[in-house]
């Protein structure tokens, strides 16, 4: 409901729709390390180019990456998904469970963040209040 909501005031509703095709889909390993240099678990993403026919017949390219928690991580060459382009500018396009991607990562950041900052200010009130207790 709320996703419906969003590509009417965006506007992607009224981008044309297409099938695309995955071009290209890699694996990339992302290498962590710890405030030491130590080698923690690595974590994967996916690099995939998507190609979608404009209605002038010409080929469009893009690029996106995804982490390896999105649905469409598991997408392989040649696999045809369902996209929007921008009939002005056709090498924009919309994909709706990109977007999906993207907001599910920042809410996890966002959450994440605001949970360290609870966690510091809780710290201080009990410094605070320890500190004036004696």
């Amino acid at each position: 409901m709320l996703i419906e909501i969003w590509e009417r005031l965006r506007g992607y509703d009224k981008w044309i729709q297409v099938d695309a095709r995955i071009e290209s889909s890699n694996l990339e390993e992302i290498k962590h390390y710890d405030r030491y240099g130590e080698p923690e678990p690595s974590s994967w993403e996916s690099d995939d180019e998507i190609v979608w026919t404009d209605k002038t017949g010409l080929e469009q390219r893009a690029d996106f990456r995804v982490p390896e928690e999105s649905p469409i991580y598991q997408l392989i060459d040649g696999a045809i998904v369902t996209i929007r382009y921008n009939p002005t500018s056709p090498e924009e396009f919309y994909y709706r469970e990109l977007l999906r991607t993207r907001v599910h990562t920042a809410f996890k950041l966002t959450l994440i963040c605001v949970c360290l900052i609870g966690f510091f200010l809780l710290f201080i009130t009990l410094f605070i209040a320890g500190d004036r207790s004696r």
